[in-house]
């Protein structure tokens, strides 16, 4: 089992590192690296969480696995709404900034 999570967690870095490596002349994006590698983490997670559970009997079934799955869902709306409230407030404060701009 520490192998198994030992191999993820070195696969997550490998893929996390060269997400973040461009040859283009822009920086690397680290926010969109980062997010990336915490979406492999979780999916590996929860990969050895199911191999956990189904290889000392603790199975959820499927009613336990929906409720799981809606949990994440859930968790996944609330934080696309962030991501949009952030969005509307840049918005908001770059038409007031250009607003100001525009008056002065």
């Amino acid at each position: 089992m520490k192998k198994f999570t030992l191999s993820a967690l070195a696969l997550v870095a490998t893929l996390g590192l060269s997400a973040c490596s461009s040859e283009s002349d822009e920086g690397a994006d680290f926010e969109q690296a980062g997010e990336n590698a915490e979406e492999m983490m979780d999916n590996a997670a929860n990969a050895t969480e199911e191999t956990w559970e189904e290889a000392t009997g603790q199975d959820e079934g499927v009613i336990g696995e929906m409720q799981e799955g809606a949990e994440n869902a859930g968790d996944e709306l609330e934080e696309a709404a962030d991501k949009v409230g952030d969005s509307m407030d840049e918005a908001a404060d770059s038409m007031e900034e250009g607003y100001d701009e525009m008056t002065q």
